[in-house]
């Protein structure tokens, strides 16, 4: 059996658990924005250790959590 490449593009959302300085719960969207490129960093570090094969991230958009995921990953 030979190995093969697989491309896919989806478009996601996902929980990520992140300490931002001086950005709390009840901070402005805003706030949180002006941490992107930290942000994007731990995200990519995520990312790369399970895609250890590579990958590109196209759009990168965030924001304070709005609550869509309770009970993710609670099967």
């Amino acid at each position: 059996m030979s190995k093969i490449r697989v491309q896919m593009a989806p478009e996601i959302e996902f929980k990520m658990d992140i300490e931002v300085p001086d950005v709390e719960a009840d901070s402005r969207d805003y706030d949180v924005q002006q941490h992107k490129a930290e942000v994007y960093a731990e995200f990519e570090r995520r990312l790369r250790s399970v895609f250890p094969e590579g990958l590109k991230c196209h759009t990168f958009e965030f924001g304070l959590d709005t609550g869509w995921h309770e009970g993710l990953g609670e099967d």
